[in-house]
Parts: structure tokens; C-alpha cells; sequence
């Protein structure tokens, strides 16, 4: 009992120390990324080298898929781990160290046949995306750890709204630096200064104090795959989430061929391209300021109901958009959406579970939205490629209403863990 009350002292003791860096780091990190934001900069890059509509959707198909298929492995091993941190600080290279080869491979190789350029990036992109997810598990529950329950929201609020507020400046850059550069060079020079900057995120998570913990032997993974069918029998509410939030993720997949839709119908500029970028990271910023502050009133759960029908009107806004300009609101929507689904989506998960079983839950939750990730985008890609981006967008708004309804009237953080009235 002595080593969890050490912990608990220390924890208490660096809670604004960890604080401080884990907004830092996560700031430092989205200043990188949204230099290469896989909502506007790559589906244009991905454009310029292939004219097939179903290619845009390998993008969200690896960002997702990459996100949420190791998870439910990784958790008996983030449990099994005393201290959190080693095996992020690990993990983590791997979602960092293709934004290196990316730019250096633009750079160096920017002649190769459009088709090489192209499997390349989905390569490295995959590899990234597969290391962000492995990492995923250990990093939420490493934030759990280092941040106190009660300021949860806020702690997201600030690490993305700062980030949010560095991606505008990200946007600028990213516009300018598109018009200064010939492609796909351009493209190489972003992916460069993105992984300079995930090298700063690297080292603030470095500086993080995080004491060892008492654990349990590490469980057998078939023994550990085989708990996942009773808990979620067992936990009724959490079944229902995962169910109705697996509907709400049509209405992101949707939001990942925004960009495509809008350079299909108009002529799009390199300037109009950053000043998307621009509102999006923008809106984003805004709305994690002041979303995370309310989730730490209003609940989790609310915020996540909010994004969704912003979400849902963005796709409806995108259908009847007369003109380019129209994308601004669109894109402006698309952030607030984001922002709450980003927030909500790290810290609901926390409320079903008690500390030493939230790993798991972690794990279960981020790996049950697989199929989605995995076959969604593409078939997606698909519905757009035969019936058009119109088409596809109302079928993922009716998809969306239904989660919404579900997780609305069907969905209570409120009822204990281990059992739920049904």
C-alpha cells in the first residue's frame, strides 16, 4: 500500500509541472502535424498524384485503422508496465520517424513515377499511423495518471486549444511555403519541419514525472482477449457507446473527403487551400478552449452529442455549398465538430471504468471502432467513386443521426461499472 501513497505524493506534488509539459508537448506536436494535415495538405497532395476518388479514402482507412487495430493488444501490456512513460517515449519514435523519410524522399527523389511517390507515402503512412495507435493505450492512460480527474477537460482543452492557436500559424506557414516550393518538394519541406517539431514534443514528454506503480502480472493475450466479451456484457452503458459511437465515426469518415469534394467542384488556389487549413485549425483552437473548460461542468457526454450534430450539418453544408467560399463555414464547422469529438472521445472513455481496468477499456474502446476504420473509408471512397461525394454525404448523415439518437436517450456514464440496469 506504501508504494501507491509514494505515487500519489509525488503525482500531487508534479500535477502542474506535468501539467504545463503535457500541453507544451501535445502543442509542439499539432504544430507539426497540421503542417501536414491529413484534411486539406495530403488529400491535395494524394490529388496531384492520382485523379481516382477511392484513393482519397485510403487516407482516413490508414489514419483509423492505424489508430484503433493495436490497441486492444496493447493493453495487457501498458498494464503490466509500472511506469507508463518508457513505453510511450518508445512507441512514439515510430509515429515521428516517417515525417524524416517523407521529406527527405520529396526532397531528394522528387522525380520518381507518380505511382512510387504515392505507395511511399501510403507506406510511411501507414507505419505511422500503426505506431500512433500502439502508442495511443499507454499515452491516455499515461495522461489519467499524471492529471487529476477534475481537470481532465480542461487539461485537453488547453493541449489541443494551444495547438489549435500554433496550427493557424502552422496554416500560414504551410500556404506560404505550398506556393515557394514546386511540388512535390513543397510537400517535403512541410513533412521536414513537422518532425522538427514533433522532436521538440519529444522532448517535453521527456521532462514528465510519472512514479511506478504497483501492477499485476502480465496477462496472457488469450486469456486477456477472452475477458473482453464478458465485460461488455457486463457493462451495458459502455456496450451502448461503443455501438452508437461507432455510428457517430461515419459522420469523421465523411469529414475526410471535405477536401477532395471541394477541388472536384471549384478551382481551388494554393492560398484558398491554407486559408481552409487556416479556419479549420482555427475553429479548432476556439473550440477546445472553451469546450474542455465546459466538459469539466456539462459532461463529457454532452460535448460529444454537440460535435456530432456539428458535425452532421458540416456534411449537409458541404452538399449544398453554390461556391468555394462556402467552405469556409464548412471548414469552420468541421473544427468545432473535431474539436468536441477529439475532447470527448479521450475522456469518456475514462468515466465507464475505475484506474486499474482503464487500459483495458482504453484498449476495447479504441479497437472496436477497427471495422469502421478499416472498411469505412474505403467503402466510402467507393459509394463516392460510383454516386459522387453528394450521395456519399447524405448517406453518412443518416448513418450519424442514428448514433446521435442512440447516444443521446440510450447512453449513461452515470450507472456503476460493474453492472447496468438495461
Amino acid at each position: 500500500m506504501q508504494p501507491a501513497m509514494s505515487a500519489e505524493v509525488i503525482l500531487s506534488r508534479n500535477v502542474r509541472r506535468n501539467f504545463t509539459l503535457g500541453v507544451l508537448d501535445g502543442a509542439a506536436f499539432m504544430f507539426g502535424i497540421n503542417l501536414v494535415s491529413r484534411h486539406t495538405i495530403l488529400p491535395s497532395f494524394v490529388n496531384e498524384l492520382s485523379d481516382n476518388r477511392w484513393v482519397q479514402g485510403v487516407i482516413p482507412m490508414l489514419t483509423q485503422t492505424g489508430w484503433t487495430l493495436p490497441a486492444l493488444f496493447m493493453a495487457p501490456i501498458v498494464a503490466s508496465w509500472p511506469r507508463r512513460k518508457p513505453l510511450v517515449m518508445i512507441l512514439t519514435v515510430g509515429e515521428r520517424l516517417p515525417f524524416l523519410l517523407l521529406g527527405l524522399l520529396l526532397l531528394l527523389l522528387p522525380d520518381l513515377p507518380a505511382k512510387t511517390l504515392l505507395i511511399s507515402f501510403f507506406v510511411l503512412y501507414g507505419i505511422q499511423s500503426l505506431s500512433g495507435g500502439a502508442t495511443m493505450t499507454a499515452w491516455q492512460d499515461l495522461i489519467a495518471r499524471l492529471i487529476p480527474e477534475r481537470r481532465w477537460g480542461t487539461f485537453f482543452g488547453m493541449q489541443l486549444g494551444v495547438g489549435g492557436v500554433l496550427g493557424t500559424i502552422s496554416a500560414s506557414l504551410a500556404a506560404a511555403l505550398l506556393v515557394m516550393f514546386p511540388f512535390p518538394q513543397n510537400i517535403g519541406v512541410l513533412a521536414l519541419i513537422c518532425f522538427g517539431a514533433q522532436l521538440i514534443s519529444y522532448v517535453f514528454l521527456s521532462m514528465t514525472v510519472e512514479p511506478p506503480q504497483p501492477v499485476e502480472p502480465r496477462q496472457p493475450l488469450s486469456a486477456f482477449l477472452g475477458s473482453v466479451v464478458p465485460l461488455l456484457k457486463r457493462n451495458i452503458g459502455f456496450r451502448r457507446y461503443l455501438i452508437y459511437r461507432s455510428a457517430i465515426a461515419f459522420v469523421m469518415i465523411g469529414h475526410s473527403f471535405l477536401m477532395a469534394t471541394a477541388l472536384e467542384r471549384f478551382d481551388i488556389s494554393s492560398e484558398q487551400l491554407g486559408l481552409f487549413t487556416g479556419v479549420l485549425l482555427g475553429m479548432q483552437a476556439l473550440a477546445h478552449f472553451g469546450l474542455g473548460a465546459l466538459a469539466d461542468r456539462w459532461g463529457h457526454k454532452q460535448i460529444l452529442e454537440l460535435a456530432t450534430f456539428a458535425g452532421i450539418v458540416t456534411l449537409v453544408l458541404a452538399i449544398f455549398a453554390p461556391s468555394e467560399w462556402w467552405f469556409v463555414l464548412v471548414f469552420a464547422l468541421f473544427g468545432f465538430s473535431q474539436a468536441g469529438y477529439q475532447l470527448s472521445g479521450f475522456t469518456l472513455v475514462f468515466q465507464f471504468s475505475t484506474p486499474d481496468q482503464r487500459p483495458t477499456y482504453i484498449g476495447v474502446a479504441n479497437t472496436m471502432l477497427a471495422p469502421v476504420s478499416m472498411f469505412g473509408p474505403l467503402l466510402a471512397g467507393l459509394l463516392a467513386e460510383f454516386l459522387g461525394y453528394n450521395a456519399l454525404f447524405v448517406a453518412l448523415t443518416s448513418i450519424g443521426l442514428l448514433g446521435l439518437a442512440g447516444l443521446h436517450w440510450r447512453v449513461s456514464t452515470a450507472a456503476p461499472v460493474t453492472a447496468q440496469a438495461n
